[in-house]
């Protein structure tokens, strides 16, 4: 018998899942893919240069845990200006693999703000000393408050210094932290925020360099989230050839992570990173080992991480009834 297909808009979804709960489901998803237990072809582009924007589709299947599904994902940063609309747009489609059914059409938004954060947090978990008391976060938009909350889920956080071009945006993601019990304030400058953290995070759509070498110092922990696309980039190439470098997927990162730009400047190839994430969750190579060294994680974004996500909220809406069922698209 066909199964109904549930439609659920980000309304439904928003609060429907903990960030400590993601955590585990993307530490688990990168653990699955570290065993080579997933399924997830390569990245797909659509480029839209005439209107500053690209459509990226990201399909992607855990089978030990029977979850499967594509996530579409638009990036155009003309829309809050031109169009009224988010810079980002997503939209999940969940596929049943006994049957190849949809089961569920969501809004990708939340998923992909609650995966991005938790993979930030399962990389500062293995990645950071442990000791880490203060965040620095750079770039203080959609993603900002997901990875406030992830990291503050993995470290015992006393501080966290927020800096972003729009002054006013800093200054709210600081008063989220204050609003969790931690002493907090937007910097001016990134520099600022740089030399003060013991953890960072950049989430920022730069395609320049905005994190100094000379800033850094031993100890730190690096998340770079803000790199999607080839040409981006957001802390200095020097610091990569010095750190102990972590990727989510080496082909993903080569092409369009935070490495992106200089392997194809011929300053750093694949010898320089260590390990993929999912290798380590996997238990196949050891995460930090000298409290002394610079670590840099940078995620590009799996699509199993949307898909271990996005089943996780779809398992709460059935609970709670939420969204609209509609008959099979197909009868």
């Amino acid at each position: 018998m066909a199964r109904q297909l549930r439609l659920l808009s980000a309304s439904d979804l928003n609060g429907t899942l903990r960030m400590q709960d993601v955590l585990q489901h993307v530490e688990r998803a990168f653990g699955e893919r570290g065993l080579g237990r997933s399924e997830m072809p390569a990245k797909t582009y659509l480029h839209f240069p005439q209107h500053d924007g690209v459509l990226l589709v990201m399909p992607g299947s855990l089978p030990q845990m029977e979850q499967a599904g594509v996530k579409l994902i638009s990036v155009h940063t003309r829309n809050p200006v031109v169009h009224g609309l988010p810079t980002l747009l997503s939209t999940i489609v969940l596929i049943s693999p006994d049957t190849g059914e949809p089961v569920c059409i969501m809004d990708g938004s939340y998923v992909t703000g609650m995966r991005t954060g938790a993979a930030t947090g399962v990389a500062t978990k293995l990645l950071a000393r442990k000791d880490s008391r203060v965040l620095g976060i750079i770039g203080a938009g959609f993603e900002g408050p997901f990875q406030l909350e992830a990291v503050r889920h993995v470290l015992q956080l006393e501080k966290v210094l927020v800096n972003d071009l729009i002054a006013e945006k800093a200054k709210n993601l600081a008063a989220l932290a204050r609003g969790f019990g931690l002493s907090a304030r937007a910097c001016e400058t990134a520099e600022e925020v740089v030399r003060s953290c013991d953890v960072l995070v950049t989430a920022t759509p730069s395609d320049r360099p905005i994190v100094k070498d000379e800033w850094m110092h031993e100890g730190m922990h690096l998340n770079c989230v803000g790199s999607y696309a080839a040409g981006k980039q957001e802390i200095e190439s020097a610091i990569l050839r010095r750190a102990m470098v972590v990727v989510d997927d080496w082909e993903q990162a080569s092409h369009a992570g935070e490495i992106n730009v200089p392997v194809s400047n011929g300053e750093f190839d694949r010898s320089g990173v260590y390990a993929e994430l999912p290798e380590i969750a996997a238990g196949l190579k050891p995460g930090r080992m000298d409290d002394a060294a610079i670590t840099v994680f940078d995620t590009t974004g799996l699509a199993v991480q949307d898909v271990v996500t996005a089943w996780a909220a779809f398992r709460v809406a059935e609970e709670r009834g939420l969204g609209t069922v509609i008959d099979a698209l197909f009868r």
